[in-house]
């Protein structure tokens, strides 16, 4: 029973630490997203004005404050307001993700630490991290279905679907630029799955070699 529940604690304390991963590796991809927006001809506003709206938007989708979205350069229909509030509510829960599982994650790593068990954990942390290699790949083999597909699972409405003519800042986001972003995630996610998978490994050889 006792090697059941040590195991059960070592899946739960992985799940919680790829979780924090996953979301702090989102929100810092919405961050520097504005490096990989498209600047088309198509827009007759300046570079400055179009980098300006991308951070207004930005500031309205990851900030809980309330009001309607405004942008100074480029119009915006009823049907995209609507469909950027509700990204803001996924992005929004995402950043309550990330808040509350990052300190649960750190707080049980240190547990763990001084109950010299972080070895525990290298093993479902190797099997998450395969799993998550396999699917991702697989996403960004067919990204654009699968791109296309997630919206309708994510937003109950058709408000997604944007007319460039009167909505041209989707002239910004094209598929392109999520395929970037979804690399730059699966990058960043890798990268601190390898940062953390390492530090358990140096930390596990450390203790043997102690006791």
């Amino acid at each position: 029973m006792t090697g059941r529940l040590t195991n059960l604690r070592a899946i739960l304390v992985t799940l919680v630490c790829i979780v924090s991963v996953l979301s702090l590796a989102l929100f810092i991809t919405l961050n520097v997203s504005p490096w990989v927006i498209a600047h088309p001809r198509a827009i007759q506003v300046s570079r400055a004005a179009i980098n300006a709206d991308y951070r207004r938007l930005l500031i309205y989708l990851e900030l809980p404050l309330p009001g309607q979205l405004k942008l100074a350069h480029l119009p915006l229909t009823a049907a995209a307001r609507s469909h950027f509030a509700d990204v803001k509510l996924d992005l929004l829960l995402n950043e309550l993700l990330m808040v509350t599982s990052t300190p649960v994650a750190w707080l049980s790593l240190r547990k763990e630490k001084r109950r010299q068990q972080l070895w525990q954990l290298l093993t479902p942390l190797m099997w998450g991290m395969s799993l998550l290699a396999v699917t991702l790949v697989l996403v960004l083999v067919d990204f654009p279905s699968v791109f296309i597909s997630s919206h309708y699972w994510l937003f109950s409405g058709m408000n997604w679907v944007m007319n460039p003519r009167t909505d041209p800042i989707i002239l910004l986001m094209p598929l392109s630029f999520f395929t970037k972003l979804f690399m730059i995630w699966t990058g960043l996610v890798f990268f601190f799955l390898t940062i953390l998978w390492g530090y358990l490994r140096f930390a596990s050889d450390l203790a043997k070699f102690r006791l």
